[in-house]
């Protein structure tokens, strides 16, 4: 072999290893690979990654509490994540291992009242299918009063925390084939019951119908 070809396969060598180096680098790590289901729970506000596992380390994204991520590498101290995109350093005492939970439960994203998307219709959908909707109900994509209401309808049947919040792990147990049928009656519609003061309107809680629960705050009654 020549020294002009001699270099030339060298070139070639070179610039091949350049490309699938930075290939490799460019590759980001997919949402559901292999790790660690953790859910954040912190005492209040959200939980911040950051760039190296250090309380100095810059804050890369806030990670809402309640929220599920996947821990790449776990330590003592700090744990290597990945969320929304991202991956950085979070606190391992603020990180709750969900160890035997499906990597799947993170294509969903927690859902409250106000939310709004074709997520929060899905979860409609297939509450409906379930039998906490009634058949025949117009069904939108906004996450409101009777949504979080037949949430809490469900949490109660599957024996979950009753707050209306549709966490990750309560939509995957929804969408999957265990997920309980309605054995409950549903509550009926609210009427306004009377007109007060500023506007507002006072009407019985559907749920107990004026008894009193966790909805209404034991009142019996909700005001608007």
């Amino acid at each position: 072999m020549t020294g002009q070809k001699r270099v030339f396969v060298f070139l070639a060598a070179l610039l091949l290893a350049v490309f699938f180096t930075v290939y490799a680098c460019s590759e980001e790590p997919a949402e559901t690979g292999a790790g660690i289901v953790a859910k954040v729970t912190t005492k209040k506000g959200p939980l911040k990654m950051r760039a190296r596992a250090s309380a100095r380390g810059r804050v890369i994204s806030s990670v809402p509490n309640g929220t599920c991520l996947l821990v790449l590498e776990e330590d003592e101290n700090w744990c290597l994540c990945r969320w929304d995109g991202k991956t950085g350093y979070c606190g391992t005492a603020y990180l709750t291992m969900l160890r035997e939970a499906d990597p799947g439960i993170l294509k969903y994203r927690v859902l409250r009242k106000g939310d709004k998307g074709e997520d929060v219709l899905a979860l409609k959908q297939r509450l409906q299918e379930l039998g906490f909707i009634r058949s025949g109900s117009t069904l939108t994509g906004n996450y409101n009063d009777v949504l979080a209401e037949r949430v809490t309808l469900f949490q109660r049947q599957a024996g979950m925390t009753e707050d209306g919040v549709a966490s990750q792990e309560l939509q995957a147990y929804a969408f999957s084939d265990r997920a309980p049928k309605c054995s409950q009656d549903l509550p009926a519609v609210r009427s306004p019951v009377k007109q007060e003061g500023n506007g507002l309107k006072r009407e019985m809680c559907g749920c107990c119908m004026g008894e009193g629960c966790e909805c209404c705050g034991y009142k019996g009654w909700i005001l608007y």
